[in-house]
């Protein structure tokens, strides 16, 4: 590999135009230079349609994570509520009515805050008292929806 690595440096260029913009950008760092490499174009489909399989795998694994659970309460929440911000409390219990028996461990809200500002990297601030996650963040929850495979009408 090193031999064709020196052989061919310089002469191929992972080529912007096979980036597939519906998955993964680390799929497609890893996928773009090879597809770049392959100058049979039915190889390179067989290739994209795997990177897109690939991506659907993901999507459905991390769905299965509790962070695809919290992130679904806040979805719930967001679209539910007349006010532009959620409380982590309200999170909190909208977990535990729903998946409280599906956990070993007890929901507080201390745990689902480090969840949602360590894991989600979600920024929460406080109002009156009670940590909220405010409208700001909307952009973030939308590309997290996303990622977690919690939007609708997401392209193919």
């Amino acid at each position: 590999m090193l031999l064709y690595r020196l052989r061919t440096f310089g002469k191929k260029k992972a080529l912007d135009s096979l980036v597939d913009r519906s998955i993964e950008p680390r799929l497609n760092q890893i996928f773009v230079p090879l597809m770049s490499v392959v100058s049979d174009i039915a190889l390179q489909n067989e290739l994209r349609q795997t990177a897109r399989d690939l991506n659907r795998e993901l999507i459905e694994d991390r769905r299965m994570d509790v962070e695809a659970d919290v992130l679904e309460i806040i979805k719930e929440l967001f679209n539910a509520m007349e006010k532009p911000k959620v409380s982590v409390k309200d999170i909190t219990l909208a977990l535990r009515k729903r998946y409280g028996e599906d956990y070993e461990r007890h929901i507080t809200s201390k745990w689902v805050g480090g969840v949602i500002r360590r894991k989600l990297q979600i920024r929460t601030e406080k109002s009156h008292g009670v940590y909220i996650i405010p409208f700001t963040e909307k952009p973030t929850l939308e590309r997290l929806f996303e990622k977690y495979g919690l939007v609708e009408d997401r392209k193919k």
